[in-house]
């Protein structure tokens, strides 16, 4: 008899290999050139990378919506995805937050009268539950806020009579400085500089009496002096009614203050005041002394640097008062994984508003350094698919370049068009690069390259169904459509997901980048100085480098002190929630394609700033937005989601914007699936406990094109058994059967399932 054997019934099969002026572009053809690195002593990441003139065929517009606090003389771009953003234009009943963390500020609002600065911070979030919805099981937390309350304002007893004028009188990006006048005397005014994990609100009083309120009660004050309620002295200590009878420190750096209480919530100043006032939450009695030790120094804002190893940043903070101290600053979690031992940790936490406990710490600059910089670039690590299905991979290649191309990429809109561009760009790469791949065929690599040409080529020239304009207020790139019809758009804001009021540019840009850092990567002659002014151009939108581009905003998603991207722009009566950012891939798409084209041109500055910020982000992505079962910044019932949902400043909801279903929530965040994703960000841990949680109990379930999105995010933990069903299942418009099969075949762990034959 004949042994019996373990032999696949797939035959293993040799792939045979065959033999084998443009108008103007998006932006103009004026030559522009890229900076390019050589001090290797020294580099400089937030270098310009590009400074070629925006004076070009692109149509030049004013944006319609104006940000009317900004002060006109400080000659600055306001940002429109910043943490300050909402600083710059009123908002539905003055309820716009705006969150340096761990406080949330609010302007303007007046509950309870004189309206001000008004501070709030409370430990304990407000959860609430989802009952069962479509295919998403009752969710015991389905989402968390954070109440909307003033715990203590900064205020004027003059301002009972009259709405003070807000203006926005210097910002950078860890800074801004708020004044409020009076209407009737600008001179009478306080001053208010914000910054990133300021543990003190600090206030600047000119011929204003200060007065404080509060909706929860006054139940202590103790000063140096209490005479019959009238409270003397430099600093109060101020008890609250409320839960947890939390406790601010008011410290009087002008000179001694006398506060009478009245009635049960407010403190009023006695005189008109002249001089600094800051107001701390204690949180706890045992650091008390740490806030005494460092009252009289505070940030006004900060500048970034990087080190000389590419893998490291410095935020170098601008202080004020006593500057010969170093301030004392809240730092979150994700710094303190990172930051140099040279700053000193101290023991104080406060919550923040959605990320967890943060610590303060001690030092004049932040040094942060990242040591797990990926090396993925092109191609998957193993970019060779296992043998076997080499025959399988070039007919669906063969099947994807004969496709319509125009149909999938020139859909009317730049978002859906771009996912068609970047996924014909992935076939056409692994066709173009048969040395690294194995998969030769010279006549179809060609053709795949043609057509991506050909249909990347209305976009090169502006041609598009909704062609970008050039906005001189925010300097920016913006989309047609979402502008009044007066100005050539359909007058709708949410056109585009709201891209012309600069919502989801790094999600919309990011298919585009790849999509031309391929095309040069792999021609590089072709259309060589339009590509490369586009692209420039695209990624200075999202993520210019430099305060000094005299074009673009520097820095425009890109949040260092969050150490993530912000995709919400511009809201119409105020981001209410704050920023938000609900995929996490799409953002690491944009860094990505700007890391590819730095390869494409040889731009060593661009690459190792991508390089550095998809280190950033995956580092943040598992301390906030994807969550392991081991993490430690949200409640146990919460991590069961296993994903945030949409990631609000202010909020969190285990939901998405177009629908509440389970590959919705947990689909957003796998695509697009490129070898970044795949072999460095979507950890085999991550993916194992999302799958086995949330994703397999429903997967039998979907049918449409997210159950191909799902298949290929499981194919990098049992491609074994993805691959098959990538070979039948729908899959999304920003995906092609040829790559997916393509990426689960490249799997270090990928074999085919075979069964017992007799031979």
């Amino acid at each position: 008899m004949k042994p019996l054997l373990f032999k696949c019934l797939t035959i293993l099969i040799l792939i045979s290999t065959s033999s084998a002026k443009l108008h103007s572009s998006i932006l103009g053809s004026k030559k522009s050139y890229h900076r390019i690195e050589r001090n290797h002593t020294r580099p400089r990441i937030l270098a310009p990378f590009s400074r070629a003139d925006m004076a070009s065929p692109l149509e030049v517009i004013q944006h319609p919506y104006l940000p009317v606090y900004a002060d006109p003389n400080f000659k600055k771009v306001v940002p429109t995805n910043s943490w300050i953003s909402n600083l710059f234009y009123p908002s539905s009943e003055d309820l716009a937050p705006t969150t340096p963390d761990p406080y949330i500020l609010r302007l303007l609002d007046d509950h309870g009268g004189y309206p001000g600065l008004s501070i709030r911070h409370t430990d304990a979030k407000t959860y609430g539950s989802y009952p069962a919805m479509n295919d998403v099981p009752a969710t015991q937390m389905g989402f968390f806020i954070n109440g909307v309350l003033t715990d203590l304002r900064f205020t004027s007893k003059e301002w009972s009579r009259e709405k003070p004028e807000p203006k926005v009188t210097y910002w950078d990006h860890f800074g801004a400085t708020l004044r409020l006048s009076s209407p009737r005397n600008p001179t009478k005014r306080i001053d208010f500089p914000l910054a990133r994990g300021m543990p003190f609100v600090t206030g600047t009083y000119s011929g204003l009496t200060p007065h404080f309120y509060s909706e929860h009660g006054i139940q202590q004050v103790v000063a140096a002096s209490n005479n019959n309620g009238t409270y003397g002295g430099r600093k109060f200590k101020v008890t609250m009614n409320d839960p947890s009878h939390t406790t601010f420190i008011i410290y009087a750096l002008g000179g001694p203050l006398q506060l009478r209480k009245i009635g049960n919530s407010k403190l009023e100043a006695t005189t008109i005041y002249n001089g600094v006032i800051r107001v701390a939450k204690l949180p706890s009695p045992d650091h008390e002394r740490l806030l005494d030790d460092y009252f009289d120094v505070w940030t006004v804002g900060g500048t970034i640097t990087t080190g000389t190893d590419g893998g490291s940043y410095t935020i170098t903070w601008k202080t004020a008062g006593n500057t010969a101290k170093p301030p004392l600053i809240y730092a979150y979690p994700h710094h303190l994984q990172t930051l140099s031992a040279d700053v000193k940790r101290t023991r104080m936490q406060l919550q923040s508003s959605t990320k967890g406990a943060m610590t303060a710490v001690i030092g004049n600059s932040w040094v942060l350094r990242e040591t797990q910089l990926s090396d993925i670039g092109w191609l998957p690590r193993n970019p060779v698919p296992e043998r076997s299905t080499q025959n399988e991979i070039m007919n669906a290649l063969a099947q994807d370049v004969a496709a319509n191309y125009e149909s999938q990429t020139n859909k009317g809109d730049n978002y859906f068009s771009g996912k068609g561009l970047q996924k014909y760009a992935m076939v056409a790469l692994i066709l173009n690069k048969p040395n690294e791949t194995q998969l030769k065929n010279p006549e179809l690599a060609k053709t795949a390259l043609d057509k991506l040409k050909a249909a990347f080529l209305p976009f090169l020239e502006n041609r598009q169904g909704d062609p970008f304009k050039y906005d001189s207020v925010y300097k920016g790139i913006v989309a047609r459509d979402g502008l009044p019809a007066s100005m050539g758009g359909k007058g709708d804001p949410n056109a585009e997901f709201g891209h012309t009021y600069y919502n989801d540019h790094h999600y919309h840009h990011g298919y585009l980048v790849v999509t031309a850092a391929v095309i040069h990567h792999l021609d590089p002659a072709w259309k060589t100085a339009q590509i490369k002014h586009w692209t420039d151009v695209l990624i200075r939108d999202v993520n210019a480098a430099s305060d000094n581009d005299p074009y673009f905003a520097p820095y425009r998603n890109w949040d260092w002190f969050a150490g993530h991207s912000w995709a919400g722009g511009i809201k119409i009566g105020g981001a209410l929630d704050g920023r938000d950012q609900e995929s996490v891939p799409e953002a690491i798409n944009f860094y990505w394609g700007a890391k590819l084209w730095g390869l494409a041109t040889g731009d060593a500055a661009m690459t190792r700033l991508a390089t550095l910020q998809l280190a950033i982000t995956k580092r943040t992505t598992y301390e906030y937005f994807w969550m392991l079962d081991s993490n430690k910044n949200r409640p146990r019932d919460f991590i069961k989601n296993k994903v945030t949902g949409i990631f609000f400043e202010q909020k969190i909801d285990y939901t998405t914007y177009f629908g509440r279903y389970v590959e919705f929530i947990h689909g957003i965040q796998q695509i697009p699936m490129t070898p970044i994703l795949a072999d460095d960000i979507r950890t085999q841990q991550f993916v194992q406990e999302e799958w086995d949680q949330r994703l397999g109990p429903v997967i039998d379930n979907v049918h449409n094109g997210w159950a191909g999105v799902l298949y290929l995010n499981y194919a990098l933990v049992n491609p074994a058994a993805a691959y098959p069903k990538l070979r039948t299942v729908d899959i999304d418009d920003g995906q092609t059967r040829s790559y997916s099969l393509y990426i689960a075949a490249t799997r270090p762990n990928f074999y085919r399932r075979c069964k017992w034959t007799k031979l």
